[in-house]
């Protein structure tokens, strides 16, 4: 009797274990406060069944550095979930002209990131190797703080990014759409045509700090905020350095992605969630 009696335990055990992770919910939590600033708050997507291989995407919200806010992207978030992926989408501090430029955002994704790592074990998601995906200045950041922070990162998505901030072909035509002051502020520096570039906008760019991280560029020819010559060069960039990477181009679109054309909203989100299960470790 007892030698059946330890079977008998054991199985019973295993199918409770198995019926804890078969039955996980999915979760939506708003407004988790991750830092110190009245900015520092997230939006948790969980899917059902996670485990510690689920993929988990650090989502950065555009609006230029100065603006925006992550419940625009609670729609990418909901997509990501049914395909079986976690995400956390933060707000951060925007730059001004005295003392916020970009590596105090940097310092907000950072803490983010470490809150995220700090509950891994809560909501049972993976503790490293994060995807970072962001859209315009967000995916400058997406790109950004991989390359300057020593994380595991599986991969990076960046959408309408700017990529290289010290190209004066870019800053001219910022100069067309009233945006280059507020690069000003971003990088912490000012420059005016025919001078030399300032160091801090090399600094801010992350296509001077790229890492072995694979890429995914997703940009329209179209661009009148961030011109497609940024990502073609980002990709070429990664090309030569044998960094695999792969860029979507949205024939005619403008910095929007034309994302309200169901074809093409379907197209990019299935690319993104391939992507990210490509690389997912």
């Amino acid at each position: 009797m007892k030698q059946l009696l330890v079977p008998v335990l054991f199985l019973v055990c295993m199918q409770q274990v198995n019926a804890q992770k078969k039955y996980l919910p999915s979760e939506r939590i708003y407004d988790i406060s991750y830092g110190s600033f009245p900015s520092s708050q997230l939006d948790l997507y969980l899917p059902v069944n996670r485990t510690k291989e689920t993929p988990f995407v650090i989502v950065i919200h555009g609006g230029g550095w100065v603006a925006g806010d992550k419940k625009g992207d609670r729609g990418s978030q909901q997509i990501l979930m049914e395909q079986g992926i976690a995400s956390a989408n933060i707000n951060y501090r925007f730059v001004d002209s005295l003392n916020t430029h970009y590596p105090a955002m940097l310092a907000d994704i950072d803490s983010a990131v470490n809150f995220c790592i700090a509950n891994a074990a809560k909501w049972q998601t993976r503790p490293e190797n994060f995807v970072f995906m962001g859209a315009s200045a967000g995916g400058h950041l997406a790109l950004l703080y991989p390359y300057l922070y020593n994380r595991k990162v599986n991969s990076i998505i960046a959408e309408c990014a700017p990529a290289d901030l010290a190209d004066t072909a870019m800053l001219h035509y910022e100069t067309t759409n009233g945006l280059l002051n507020i690069i000003f502020k971003m990088a912490g520096a000012t420059w005016k045509p025919g001078e030399a570039v300032d160091p801090k906008f090399i600094a801010s760019s992350p296509i001077y700090h790229i890492k072995n991280i694979p890429t995914l560029i997703v940009h329209g020819t179209k661009d009148r905020t961030v011109p497609f010559a940024q990502a073609v060069k980002l990709h070429d960039k990664l090309s030569s350095m044998k960094i695999p990477n792969k860029l979507i181009t949205l024939q005619g679109a403008d910095h929007d992605l034309n994302i309200k054309d169901m074809p093409t909203r379907t197209m990019i989100y299935k690319e993104i969630a391939d992507w990210i299960w490509m690389y997912n470790k």
